[in-house]
């Protein structure tokens, strides 16, 4: 779909999230328009939480990356956490209060390419699918770190991500799918990977080169504890 939305939204590599309004704005809230919208919690999540159940003890917090249509927000909540979910687009935050307006989750419009210093390190479970991979190539570190740095200590991250084996360049792009690099990325910013899986299904969209989609759950370093919500700190990769 890359050459057609690029095209169709006037996507600029220096300008990397403006075409995210333009998106949602044609869209609506029955998620009709947005490629990647699930209208469900997504399905890699939910298999997730299947294998690693995540409930929250006392009042921990989640955060939500590029929330899109909340979903995935609204999951976490279900398991006792109190949820702040952001995406860049305002539309996209206007059709989550609309179709959650009982719900707590704090809904916010942020973007993921400008400072946040007021969440750093204040999470306990932070879920991250297919934001990197919806932005230029050029700005990955970037978005990485800023990833990284909303983990507390002790806490655990989500990515979500599809693969492949091909070297990321503008041109290929959207999706800019990540390379297997991108784990290590995260464990140069203070997270250490405790599990991965690697899906390959037919929801997967064909690509030269996939290698599949992948799952991986890291915790944020601590030398207090060494546990998560919902994660035995015995797992190891799969």
């Amino acid at each position: 779909m890359s050459k057609d939305i690029k095209e169709q939204f006037g996507i600029d590599e220096h300008r990397p999230s403006d075409w995210f309004e333009k998106l949602y704005a044609e869209a609506n809230s029955d998620g009709a328009g947005v490629p990647w919208a699930e209208m469900d919690t997504h399905p890699s999540f939910k298999r997730w939480l299947k294998q690693q159940p995540l409930s929250a003890n006392n009042v921990e917090r989640a955060l939500v990356v590029g929330c899109g249509m909340g979903d995935d927000a609204i999951e976490l909540e279900a398991r006792g956490f109190d949820v702040t979910a952001f995406d860049i687009s305002q539309t996209a935050i206007d059709y989550c209060k609309q179709r959650f307006a009982q719900s707590s989750v704090q809904f916010l419009q942020a973007d993921l390419l400008k400072a946040q210093a007021q969440w750093r390190e204040q999470f306990d479970f932070v879920l991250e699918i297919y934001t990197i991979q919806a932005l230029p190539p050029k700005y990955e570190q970037q978005l990485i770190s800023s990833i990284a740095s909303f983990v507390k200590p002790g806490g655990q991250l989500l990515v979500i991500a599809e693969v492949c084996d091909e070297a990321r360049h503008f041109d290929k792009g959207p999706p800019w799918l990540l390379t297997p690099g991108h784990v290590q990325a995260f464990e140069k910013n203070g997270l250490s990977l405790s599990s991965q899986q690697i899906e390959n299904d037919d929801s997967s969209a064909p690509a030269f080169g996939k290698l599949g989609r992948f799952v991986s759950t890291f915790i944020k370093k601590s030398c207090s504890h060494n546990s998560a919500p919902g994660l035995d700190s015995k797992n190891t990769k799969q």
